[in-house]
């Protein structure tokens, strides 16, 4: 959270070739992972990540995770060494069901389950999203379901459901590519009226345009968010034939100072990577995990709903 604040003197403030010989050396088909395997998968995945958590290590955590959720964690690494007095808790997750998409070759699986701390478990679900890289398994993306989400409003997803590419929007609202190209549009108050007629109201939007709201007194902020096709994407089909989509938008914001008799300025709490506050301007870019529901295209109007999120600042200056 962007927090701004004015002072006389710096203080507190607001805040496809026709077919292979025989002796064609072409990898075999990998089968699907079974619920046993999907079920060792996270245990390890839980055991390693506390692990790194330990001593954070940027080693360790590349062992085990890939895509945005390594470069989120990496830089939250970094800034809880800036920020030190720092104290490690173990964790788990309960409660998983496993979901293996009928995909090629079996190279990805999802994992909803509960956070569950020393003292306290999670009221909404994690999705784990799952990829192999080679023989290895790692996380790519790990959005919890946002907090008040009423868990039998979720939407339903089958074990074996089809995977659904990023460019299909057959039976489907909008295609995946085309939800996190609207979807980041909307996250910074552009698009169309009519684009943004189509997504329902969440958590993330309604929070950046209260930001926007809250922050213009003291500093004039300039955004801009896009799909982070850097790192992968996935979907796949759900029950009532919509998609649940998961994709990486990176969003950019800048706060150049008001300045005015007073003297005002703009700081981000608890993060090491941007400390202190700055009086000139200050320039952050993050990464932020989306996990959607895109509904089937039927003859009704329907919304597409963003479920959860797993962000992060990755970087960032100011003066």
């Amino acid at each position: 959270m962007a927090v701004a604040g004015c002072s006389a003197l710096p203080g507190a403030g607001p805040e496809q070739a026709s077919p292979a010989p025989a002796t064609s050396t072409s990898a075999p088909p990998v089968a699907p992972v079974t619920t046993q395997e999907a079920a060792s998968i996270l245990e390890d995945y839980v055991k390693r990540n506390n692990a790194a958590n330990k001593v954070m290590s940027d080693e360790l955590l590349a062992g085990y995770e890939g895509g945005s959720s390594l470069v989120i964690d990496k830089a939250g690494y970094a800034s809880q060494r800036k920020l030190g007095g720092r104290s490690y808790q173990p964790f788990d997750y309960i409660k998983p069901t496993y979901t293996v998409p009928a995909v090629k070759e079996g190279r990805w699986f999802l994992t909803t389950a509960y956070w569950k701390g020393k003292s306290e478990t999670a009221k909404e679900p994690t999705y784990l999203l799952f990829a192999r890289d080679g023989e290895s398994w790692r996380q790519m993306y790990a959005p919890d379901v946002f907090e008040g989400q009423a868990t039998d409003e979720l939407p339903e997803i089958t074990t074996d459901a089809a995977e659904v590419a990023q460019s299909d929007a057959a039976g489907l609202m909008m295609s995946p590519a085309a939800f996190a190209r609207s979807y980041a549009a909307h996250l910074v108050g552009k698009g169309t009226t009519t684009s943004k007629s189509r997504f329902a109201a969440d958590r993330l939007t309604t929070g950046a345009a209260s930001n926007r709201i809250n922050m213009n007194p003291y500093a004039k902020l300039t955004e801009s968010a896009r799909p982070a096709t850097a790192y992968p994407s996935y979907a796949l089909r759900t029950a009532d034939g919509g998609a649940l989509a998961f994709a990486t938008i990176e969003r950019s914001r800048r706060y150049d100072v008001r300045q005015g008799p007073e003297r005002n300025y703009v700081n981000l709490k608890d993060n090491g990577l941007l400390t202190g506050k700055y009086y000139t301007y200050m320039k952050l870019t993050e990464l932020i995990q989306v996990v959607a529901h895109i509904p089937p295209k039927t003859a009704e109007l329907g919304q597409v709903k963003v479920i959860g999120s797993y962000s992060g600042i990755i970087s960032g200056s100011g003066r």
